[in-house]
């Protein structure tokens, strides 16, 4: 951690230098949401959300988003039941027909299975491909 910490931090002095950007691709949710101004989450191969980091954490637009966020402990707070996505991971050689997380969503509906959602803004500068988004 101590390395990761310094490479973090080195990096973060070469972009602010240089007045660059940098993508980060991790499964380290702690890592994206201290380094991370946008954040985007990919499932299935593709990507169901993006937007600014503070609001993919606290106000998840997609249920995948949602999931993912649950399965991670908090320093803060109460102590919850970490959550768990029934079923399996999709096939990348055969997807699912329409949005590929329909089979594991608690929200699914018809057309789901039928419709790849279009990836639009659901609330400012938050955007999401899903037919049933969270308010």
């Amino acid at each position: 951690m101590i390395v990761q910490d310094k490479i973090l931090r080195e990096m973060r002095q070469i972009q602010k230098k240089l007045n660059m950007s940098m993508i980060y691709i991790s499964h380290d949710i702690a890592v994206i949401a201290e380094v991370a101004d946008k954040v985007g989450v990919m499932y299935g191969g593709g990507l169901v959300e993006f937007g600014p980091s503070e609001a993919i954490f606290k106000n998840p637009i997609h249920p995948y988003t949602k999931a993912l966020m649950s399965a991670f402990p908090s320093i803060k707070g109460e102590k919850v039941k970490l959550a768990a996505l029934p079923g399996e991971p999709p096939d990348l050689i055969k997807p699912p027909s329409g949005c590929r997380f329909h089979p594991r969503c608690p929200f699914a509906t018809e057309i789901c299975e039928r419709e790849v959602p279009q990836f639009r803004e659901h609330k400012p500068h938050q955007y999401a491909a899903c037919w049933n988004p969270l308010s």
